[in-house]
């Protein structure tokens, strides 16, 4: 299986390198394509996606997956909507329109509100990533932290309380965190969204 990954920004491709290995089969071959943001993903993804239709209707491509992966900033239903309409302008089947055991092309996601959710959602590797971090660091914060929206913001403000030295670094985050997710019970619905779509690649 080839997938390739769509992503807005160089963090998401940072803890997606450390986490897709858990998550596939030993057999995958995985291509991170990172974009200006999430306006320049959107505005050329519908082409994109066209063009992955046309390799995948080649004899030998069947075996291709495409994983678009954004920030949901504040407006999910209507960025999903527009990352579904893509799909469905390119022609291709996406695993939110797909029937239970279909085989489906495209896993459009969202990362609720921001990346740095995911990573509120698992406060312990937090801690194991950054020892000095505690448990009192995160009081106050919701249980669910798709909740909170200023997700980068509000882990600088967690590390900050540990750490007053400690700056913004969302890749650098990324690459400290993401080796201490323990999937199952991150708190993140979208995270769970997201893997649980990808298992099913």
């Amino acid at each position: 299986m080839r997938v390739e990954f769509l992503l807005e920004e160089e963090s998401a491709a940072a803890a997606l390198k450390i986490l897709v290995p858990k998550l596939l089969p030993a057999q995958y071959v995985a291509r991170f394509r990172v974009f200006e943001g999430c306006a320049d993903l959107l505005h050329q993804l519908t082409d994109l996606l066209r063009g992955y239709r046309r390799r995948i209707s080649q004899p030998g491509q069947q075996d291709l997956r495409i994983v678009v992966l954004l920030d949901a900033d504040g407006i999910a239903a209507r960025r999903l909507a527009e990352m579904e309409a893509s799909a469905a302008t390119a022609g291709l089947l996406s695993y939110a329109q797909a029937p239970a055991g279909q085989v489906f092309y495209v896993l459009n996601a969202l990362a609720v509100q921001e990346l740095e959710a995911w990573f509120l959602g698992d406060r312990q590797a937090i801690q194991t990533a950054y020892p000095r971090v505690h448990a009192h660091h995160f009081s106050g914060l919701p249980a669910d932290p798709d909740t909170i929206p200023d997700a980068w913001e509000t882990l600088l403000r967690v590390l900050q309380k540990a750490d007053a030295r400690a700056t913004k670094g969302k890749v650098k985050w990324a690459e400290s965190i993401a080796p201490h997710l323990d999937i199952p019970a991150n708190k993140s619905p979208s995270f769970q969204y997201f893997c649980q779509g990808l298992t099913q690649l």
